[in-house]
């Protein structure tokens, strides 16, 4: 599984709040293995009010004296950071997208260390040289910063959608079926006194809101249902007797 290829390791947790978090949003998308380097709380201990249905990723996370050994298995490693560099001359802290992470990490089979650093401070200089590349959330530069496990969700999230991990999208309904739910609709206003150039924007107009909406094939056949019911009684209606 592409889930065993990822190690999420954490640098100096100083809140153990934040550890049970973590451990939360690697469960959420399908990844448990978690490591702490020197934290500064009892994680695992106090983590727990948080971890809630993650509890065992918590418990069985390793704690790592050094960077070095929390990374000694993967065959990159992949620091993150919200100090993004205003000069091409920062090469320390060039980074990539998660977007862009997770699309060049699901063509690999390699294993691999996403390293997070302290709630204050982040990753130091010396720790980012262990790293391979960097990955960068961009944000509003008015707050850059976001919380640690709020950063783990956006790329585990992203790592999880190009792996395959998670359901990409629900299913939609086909052209043919689309085109039935306004052909149907058609039909009934056809029954009505709905003038013809009315009737030839309602269809367009039906046919846009399916497609902005992305419907479900369920929802397209209740929709062509419907209408077929609303057709069958408005040709069953009497008609009006005109006035003599």
């Amino acid at each position: 599984m592409a889930s065993d290829r990822l190690t999420v390791v954490f640098v100096g947790c100083e809140t153990p709040e934040n550890a049970g978090f973590l451990a939360r949003v690697a469960k959420n998308f399908g990844f448990t293995r978690l490591r702490f380097v020197s934290p500064l709380t009892p994680v695992k201990e106090q983590g727990l009010v948080t971890a809630m249905h993650a509890s065992d990723v918590l418990e069985s996370a390793g704690i790592c004296s050094s960077l070095e050994e929390a990374v000694s298995d993967a065959d990159t490693v992949v620091g993150t950071t919200s100090d993004r560099p205003t000069s091409h001359r920062n090469v320390l802290r060039a980074y990539v997208t998660p977007r862009e992470f997770a699309d060049q990490w699901s063509r690999t089979r390699s294993s691999t260390a996403l390293v997070f650093g302290r709630e204050g401070t982040g990753l130091s200089n010396a720790e980012l040289e262990l790293c391979d590349f960097v990955v960068s959330i961009p944000t509003h530069p008015d707050y850059p910063s976001m919380n640690v496990s709020h950063s783990a969700a956006v790329i585990l999230y992203e790592l999880a959608l190009a792996s395959h991990a998670v359901r990409e999208a629900r299913r939609v309904a086909s052209p043919a079926q689309k085109q039935r739910v306004v052909a149907e609709a058609g039909a009934c206003l056809a029954k009505t006194l709905q003038p013809a150039h009315k009737t030839r924007i309602a269809r367009r107009v039906l046919r846009s809101v399916l497609g902005r909406t992305y419907v479900s094939p369920r929802e397209a056949s209740t929709m062509i249902g419907l209408f077929r019911r609303l057709k069958l009684n408005l040709s069953q209606r009497p008609r009006r007797k005109g006035k003599g």
